[in-house]
């Protein structure tokens, strides 16, 4: 099983403190093999069998668990003694109240509480932390990929993402050989072109596939992949957004979930969707279809981000941009439609800048605009624009100007898939090649 260090490390950050550990994402993401992983490492790190209890709620035999009461007392009567108790409850939307059952439990003496949910929870009176999980980034892609091909070594964060042991677990770490040696008599040169080749192959199925785990394991065929994310989706539609927010239209909430998808990237309004649904022929409110687009976010198909006015410095309340947690549930509502390459791109950098943890806005300078303000969390700025290709100059002029006009001194960067090497302008706007940003660590 290859494992995602990144988030194992943060719960591992966390563990016998008090705060229930949320685990949230699109379902598919890989929320369920994380919990697996983790309860693997514990057991490796001399944590008993009886210490750890599991509790997935969509399986039948939780039927008497899908209440607070029902929960809490399960679980009450299961805790050790004088020892910690190691507790993980697996899509935890679907227990009625269940931030009464946690609450409840966090009251008990060395309980330490793991929780995945496929849909916001309530959890606003309860202490808690987020572990935002996405499906796989790039770099994970990459690595995930030619494990199982078992070919060359990729540059920058192979060694990251190791298997994943902490320092202070007193294990030795087990790191995994990921490409074994072989005899190889290229030419330096042929292999740097060889690997460009391969990454850049990797990079379009990635593209058109999407980044869930289990597209890896597929060997590119498109058609298997296809049904597997139709089948995620179509569960996500159903379970953790129609039931989950009492939703009955199935095909209103279809509709809008795909004319949410082929806009992403582009400025959307409850409004505007409203009008699109109209000239077709069905009479829709403003606040419903308000309504579905919160529930749709909710189960984190899409995330939102708002608009800021760089040149007043305002939050703008209007025409924010959508974005899709997976490029392959994008080519699915796209259905045979040709895709948008820059829109996907830009998608993919957003999710990118999502992963690394920034606060992410779509800029306006005038009548320009600025693909992505990057906010960190020292409240530092950087400013990204995305594009497929900076050869044409009027591209170039056009994603150029708003940078130009920025008087702070913050980083700003052009990302495209152009092979040119790393370079600035007298102005200090960086041009960077798409895939390698994508594989820093």
């Amino acid at each position: 099983m290859i494992q995602r260090a990144e988030y194992l490390g943060r719960l591992a950050k966390w563990k016998d403190k008090q705060p229930v550990k949320v685990i949230s994402g699109v379902r598919g993401s890989g929320k369920s093999t994380l919990l697996a992983m983790y309860i693997d490492w514990l057991k490796r790190t001399g944590v008993d069998d009886k210490q750890i209890i599991f509790i997935d709620m969509e399986n039948p035999e939780s039927e008497s668990l899908l209440h607070y009461q029902g929960l809490y007392s399960f679980i009450a009567k299961r805790l050790c003694v004088n020892k910690f108790t190691y507790i993980f409850i697996d899509e935890i939307q679907k227990c009625r109240d269940c931030q009464k059952a946690l609450d409840g439990l966090l009251i008990k003496k060395q309980v330490d509480l793991y929780a995945a949910a496929s849909n916001t929870c309530l959890f606003s009176k309860t202490p808690h932390i987020e572990i935002r999980m996405l499906p796989l980034s790039f770099s994970e892609y990459l690595l995930f990929t030619r494990l199982r091909k078992k070919t060359m070594q990729i540059p920058g964060r192979a060694q990251e993402l190791e298997e994943f042991v902490p320092s202070d677990s007193g294990g030795k770490k087990q790191g995994q050989e990921a490409y074994p040696s072989r005899k190889d008599k290229r030419l330096p040169r042929q292999k740097e072109q060889m690997e460009k080749f391969l990454r850049r192959e990797d990079f379009n199925n990635y593209v058109s596939f999407g980044g869930f785990p289990f597209t890896t394991a597929l060997s590119g065929d498109a058609g298997m992949i296809r049904q597997c994310v139709e089948g995620i989706y179509n569960t996500v539609l159903v379970k953790d957004i129609s039931w989950q927010n009492g939703i009955s239209d199935i095909p209103l909430l279809e509709n809008i979930a795909k004319l949410m998808g082929h806009s992403t990237g582009r400025p959307i309004s409850s409004k505007k969707l409203s009008v699109d649904i109209d000239a077709k022929g069905r009479k829709i409110s403003t606040n419903t279809v308000e309504s579905y687009m919160r529930a749709i976010c909710s189960a984190f198909v899409f995330y939102h981000a708002e608009r800021f006015d760089i040149k007043t410095g305002r939050q703008l309340k209007t025409l924010g941009k959508y974005y899709i947690a997976d490029t392959g549930i994008k080519n699915l509502l796209l259905d045979q439609e040709p895709p948008d390459i820059s829109r996907l791109l830009e998608n993919i950098v957003y999710m990118e800048l999502l992963r690394r943890g920034y606060q992410i806005r779509v800029g306006k300078f005038g009548s320009e605009e600025v693909n992505f303000i990057a906010l960190n969390s020292s409240s530092e700025n950087t400013y990204y624009q995305v594009a497929a290709s900076i050869r044409d100059s009027s591209i170039l002029a056009k994603r150029i100007s708003p940078l130009e006009k920025i008087k702070d001194k913050s980083s700003k960067f052009i990302l495209s898939l152009d092979e040119t090497p790393f370079r600035s302008n007298n102005k200090g706007i960086i041009q960077k090649n798409l895939i390698e940003w994508l594989l820093e660590t």
